[in-house]
């Protein structure tokens, strides 16, 4: 990970400090992403895990079947680049992690969906010819569109921080720390902000 890969927006942060900060690894990271048990999930979601050498670095609650959407998808079945999203707020850094992946090959399935009506099956559909050809094209030029995936959130408090006057390097201090193992700070407030606790 490169100290220098991060971006600043100043809009609004605290002293003329910027408001949020990404820090990205300069290598792509192999990950383990899979369902795990927890109790505080809210009903109809489950809790996916991600795993760095074994270690647990991040949950969240997530629509059911989202383990198996990508796991089917292949998303994490090679090495990701992962991004750190962090602003200065109570009750001292909040950090987003996320895994940069290929946008998959089809929408992963929602509550919302429609039920299919029995004869369209045999029956092609225009937007799922040309977002085939598409998806062959991209291919084969091998320039695939990205998307972030949302791992967890992260909080550093105020009185764990490395870099109290310097949001850049604690965002990377922090995303350091997750790829190297040492990852005290991981707590999992998605799943607590979801239960509104």
């Amino acid at each position: 990970m490169a100290d220098d890969e991060f971006e600043m927006r100043p809009d609004g942060g605290a002293e003329g400090r910027p408001a949020s900060v990404l820090a990205a690894t300069d290598q792509p990271i192999p990950l383990e992403v899979r369902e795990v048990p927890d109790d505080r999930v809210p009903e109809g979601m489950s809790c996916l895990g991600t795993f760095l050498d074994g270690m647990l670095v991040a949950r969240c609650a997530v629509p059911p079947g989202a383990a198996e959407f990508f796991a089917e998808q292949g998303l994490f079945d090679v090495p990701r680049q992962l991004v750190l999203a962090a602003r200065e707020e109570d009750p001292g850094l909040r950090c987003e992690l996320y895994a940069l992946v290929p946008v998959p090959t089809r929408e992963m399935p929602g509550e919302e969906a429609e039920e299919a009506e029995p004869w369209s099956a045999s029956v092609p559909s225009y937007e799922d010819a040309i977002a085939k050809a598409q998806q062959d094209e991209s291919e084969e030029e091998g320039d695939r569109p990205m998307a972030a995936v949302l791992l967890g959130q992260i909080i550093r408090f105020q009185r764990d921080r490395k870099h109290p006057d310097s949001l850049p390097l604690e965002t990377v201090d922090v995303l350091a720390r997750i790829v190297s193992g040492r990852v005290v700070e991981v707590v999992d407030k998605v799943l607590e902000d979801l239960l509104g606790s």
